[in-house]
């Protein structure tokens, strides 16, 4: 039995360093500062000026100063813990028994002073989080006392003699940092064979993040989401790599390891409350993570530390302030409240947060309340780590009037300047069409946790069991091209779901051969979801032959009702990865899964994935480069689709269409170089097939009144097969107090063949609708010893969507009558230039830890032209406010 022993004062068990035990062994390189004996006569040692802090990673690259007598290893790695204020986690019994050391170090980086303090011994730094550093046991014997292992407890030379000899030294990089998204229960991102993006709570702290949509957009090439207008509380996703769906593109998201029922009804974030957010993009990851996939996969990891000394840490922070805009007679009040709490130590945390906020009437009738409430707790035992997590979300927006349905006049904006009125059509109407003419109300809730028991190092066995559900009233019409009556019935339409999740997985790690490395995962997933949908009741001219669904202007008033339904869904899934010299990875695996309950017929699934990679260390930089191949799948009837007017009739509308896949190839690099410079460049070549897109059709009816209307309704049908090819760059770079990161995305999605029987208005070579071109995001980021300030700026360019305004127009044409049927969208399509969002934050620390916050969002204020000419989103933003810890 490993008793892993747990240090005081911030020091964090453990236990978490056997999940990454096979890891190569940093060695000192610089003078050490260690004093073998009380006698010597100089206890304590000066770091060169190569030791600067843009030679570490985060958090190794804080600058401490350490003044201590002679103490125990142990007593030191405590100290340096507080005065770092980071949590290491390794087992006492690794250390050098009876070693004594003494240091006064001034302005030296974490890693360098810890790099030293593990001279002779069999402990590596590898950093797990944005706080959390891990002494790992390494590949090598324990070395103690001038190569002695005299002193060492003899599991640590047990310890020894099972674990071989060690790879060339190298210094940790970002590369080594550890990541639990797409790997095996935890593993350096060094081996990873495909693209993965790690954003950790503080930079979404310093930007001012509130929503997972502006985290993607600031930090992750290749996925850009379109800002939430009024009256809908549903993420709208213009690219991830190009385009996957219509309306329905989304990544498979995760928190805590726990799968959501639906990914576009998780927008809200606290930053105080997350450590980082894990994203891969592309089809590689559903051989681990299963069917929904496709597009990718995000890991939301919430906070599971203590704090420094183990007492109770309360944070407060409350800002508010004014958004303009141009579609209200005043500027509307925005504000937002947040409190934190959490005590105890890292082998034994509890945690608490509650977050409040509104927006006001940016537009008319338009407003947004929201709460998120969650809840964390960590146990640590001698083999063992739980973890809980429980979340709970609700939001309600509500509806916004229309541009051809009652717009608000001219003349309540009588009272501003001429320059300040927005502009109005021939009679006088502000021009607006939002995405919900009916508004919407969301209550999300997520409860589980982990549990994985470590029986020796060779083994790691996790248990992850959750349930994830929502209640949603109202339907967005985000993805249909033409203007919804506020009379419509997708105001009654509801969407409801729970989704419980039970699954295991067995990591194992072996030594096949001197320097050669096996790792190995097994895992079985079940889980079991609750589907409540709104179905259109039949009845003269609501719902056309062939189970078409008719969300139209003169159909949409048809009556509901709820259907339910039960979906089962199994996956087993194994994985290995081999490794040599620490240089070579070879990755390869694949999913099995059996889908019933979605479709009148049982659909079964294989997604394999293979991947390698190639890192070697030149001195202080690394170079890696990497290729993965992978296929993902979406079923044609999914959760997601239940968040719009397709979550009417989901059942028979689905009816007897091909699932959604994507099979891709991409292939990068990756250069860390010192002085804290990165760069990160990704080649993507993938084929979406069996899109399933809304294509609508005219037809006569006879109405209330005996009159002849003209009906529009909508069928789903698949496409034909997409291709989307492109380029992703990210570069970082870190100079003293200034950080700078960017990223860049260029993508081409066009079609490559239709379907049979497809009727649609997209033909072959044409651009997806509403896939910018290219993407980029610049951040800046500053701090001082009182002073922070960040600013950030990101842009969508060049994009084909519809002409909603002229498509507005044409229905509010009474002399003419109009057909959006079929082929003749086309008519509608309009080029968009780009859009371009910045957003600054400052804060100053009066005293203390009282802080003043100055925040601005929108500043260019834009309020349309994204994703059309009809949107309108909230305009430029100021805030004030305050953040205090007590």
């Amino acid at each position: 039995m490993w008793w892993w022993q747990v240090g005081r004062r911030g020091v964090t068990v453990g236990a978490i360093a056997v999940l990454i035990a096979p890891l190569s062994v940093v060695r000192a390189e610089r003078a050490s500062v260690l004093a073998t004996r009380p006698s010597d006569p100089v206890c304590a040692a000066r770091l060169g000026a190569q030791e600067r802090s843009s030679l570490w990673a985060p958090p190794l690259d804080r600058i401490v100063n350490l003044h201590v007598p002679e103490v125990s290893i142990r007593e030191a790695l405590d100290r340096l813990a507080v005065v770092a204020k980071i949590e290491l986690s390794y087992s006492a019994e690794l250390l050098p028994v009876g070693k004594r050391v003494c240091l006064a170090l001034d302005r030296v980086p974490v890693g360098a002073v810890l790099e030293s303090l593990l001279s002779g011994t069999a402990l590596r730094s590898i950093v797990l989080g944005t706080t959390q550093v891990v002494l790992a046991p390494s590949r090598a014997g324990v070395v103690a006392d001038g190569g002695s292992s005299a002193g060492v407890a003899p599991s640590a030379s047990v310890l020894a003699s099972v674990l071989s000899s060690a790879p060339m030294a190298r210094r940790a990089s970002v590369l080594d940092r550890v990541v639990v998204t797409g790997s095996p229960d935890g593993a350096p991102q060094r081996g990873s064979p495909f693209a993965l993006d790690v954003i950790d709570g503080a930079t979404l702290a310093r930007h001012g993040v509130g929503t997972l949509g502006e985290a993607l957009d600031l930090a992750v090439p290749g996925v850009w989401s379109w800002t939430a207008s009024a009256g809908t509380l549903s993420a709208r996703y213009g690219s991830i790599r190009g385009a996957s769906s219509f309306g329905v593109s989304a990544l498979k998201i995760y928190l805590d390891g726990i799968e959501v029922a639906n990914p576009l009804l998780v927008t809200q974030l606290d930053p105080a409350r997350v450590d980082r957010v894990e994203v891969i993009r592309g089809p590689q990851g559903a051989a681990l993570y299963g069917a929904d996939a496709i597009s990718g996969v995000v890991n939301i990891l919430t906070r599971h530390d203590g704090t420094p000394t183990g007492a109770p840490v309360v944070q407060l922070s409350t800002t508010a302030g004014l958004s303009a805009t141009a579609y209200a007679p005043r500027d509307a009040f925005v504000q937002d409240h947040a409190l934190s709490f959490r005590r105890g130590s890292s082998s034994r945390s509890l945690g608490l947060g509650l977050n409040v906020g509104t927006v006001g009437a940016y537009v008319p009738g338009a407003s947004e309340q929201r709460l998120l409430a969650d809840a964390d707790v960590r146990v640590v035992r001698s083999n063992a780590v739980f973890t809980g997590t429980a979340r709970f979300s609700a939001q309600r927006a509500n509806a916004s009037t229309s541009l051809i349905f009652g717009g608000a006049t001219s003349d309540a904006f009588a009272d501003r300047p001429p320059f300040d009125r927005p502009p109005v059509d021939p009679a006088g109407r502000v021009p607006f069409a939002g995405d919900s003419a009916t508004g919407q109300a969301l209550s999300q809730y997520t409860v589980g946790g982990t549990l994985a028991v470590m029986p020796d190092l060779r083994w790691t066995h996790t248990v992850i069991a959750g349930v994830d559900g929502y209640r949603l009233r109202g339907l967005s019409a985000a993805s249909l091209p033409t203007p919804v009556s506020s009379t419509s019935a997708l105001g009654d339409g509801q969407g409801a779901a729970d989704r419980g999740t039970l699954r295991l997985r067995s990591v194992g790690r072996f030594d096949v051969a001197e320097g050669t490395l096996l790792a190995v995962t097994f895992a079985a997933e079940q889980a079991l979801t609750r589907d409540v949908a709104s179905e259109v009741v039949n009845g003269p001219g609501s719902r056309p032959s062939g189970g078409a669904l008719t969300p139209a202007i003169a159909s949409l008033s048809a009556p509901l009702r709820l259907t339910q339904s039960l979906i089962n869904n199994a996956g087993v899934s194994a994985q290995a990865m081999l490794s040599w010299q620490d240089r070579w990875y070879l990755s390869a695996g694949g999913r099995a899964e059996r889908t019933s309950g979605a479709t009148a017929d049982v659909q079964y699934a294989l997604l394999p994935m293979v991947g390698a990679a190639y890192v070697r260390d030149f001195g202080p930089a690394v170079m890696k480069l990497r290729s993965a191949y992978g296929t993902g799948i979406r079923p044609a009837r999914t959760l997601a689709r239940g968040t719009s007017w397709m979550g009417r009739g989901a059942a028979s509308a689905t009816e007897g269409l091909q699932p959604e896949r994507q099979t891709g190839l991409e292939a990068g690099a990756d250069v860390v170089f010192a002085h804290g410079v990165s760069l990160h460049v990704t080649r993507f070549d993938q084929e979406a097939s069996g899109l399933i897109q809304p294509v609508g059709s005219m037809s006569n009816a006879v109405g209330p009144n005996g009159r002849i209307v003209r009906n529009l309704s909508y069928t789903l049908q698949n496409v034909g097969a997409i291709t989307n090819r492109g380029w992703e760059l990210q570069a970082t770079a870190r100079r003293s107090r200034l950080q700078l990161a960017s990223t860049l995305s260029l993508v081409d999605s066009r079609v490559a063949r239709t379907a049979t029987g497809y009727r649609g208005e997209l033909r072959v070579g044409d651009r997806m609708l509403d896939v910018p071109a290219s993407t980029v995001s610049l951040s800046a980021t500053w701090a001082a010893r009182r002073w922070s300030v960040s600013s950030t700026a990101t842009r969508a360019a060049d994009w084909i969507g519809y002409d909603r305004t002229a498509i507005g127009e044409a229905v509010a044409d009474t002399a003419h009558e109009y057909d959006f049927g079929g082929p003749l969208l086309r008519r509608y399509w309009l080029q968009y230039g780009g859009v371009t969002r910045w957003r600054a934050n400052v804060s100053y620390r009066l005293r203390g830890d009282l802080s003043v916050l100055l925040g601005g969002e929108n500043l260019l204020n834009v309020q349309r032209g994204a994703p059309d000419n009809a949107t309108v989103t909230a305009g430029r933003t100021l805030s004030f406010g305050l953040r205090s810890m007590f």
